[in-house]
């Protein structure tokens, strides 16, 4: 028997892609079929609602960790440079 949870996908997604997938899956967990109680069918939304929200959040968490790594990367150049380059 094939274990379908080690299948798995690599996607590349865009912060805006992710935002926009955000917001669709947040828009169709608000529908509500007429004559279904049963929301089960929800489970799957939710959970990749969950999922891309969780990647948000990573995404956004390296972009912030790239700048602060860039800005101590140029105050520690500019700093120590003094533009004097002889070998005195």
């Amino acid at each position: 028997m094939i274990d379908k949870n080690k299948i798995t996908a690599t996607i590349k997604y865009t912060l805006p892609e992710i935002e926009l997938q955000i917001n669709s899956l947040e828009n169709a967990s608000k529908m509500r079929f007429y004559g279904i109680a049963n929301l089960d069918y929800l489970k799957p939304y939710e959970k990749l609602l969950s999922d891309m929200k969780r990647i948000r959040e990573d995404l956004v968490g390296k972009y912030d960790e790239a700048i602060q790594d860039n800005k101590a990367f140029e105050s520690g150049v500019l700093e120590t440079y003094n533009g004097d380059m002889s070998d005195e």
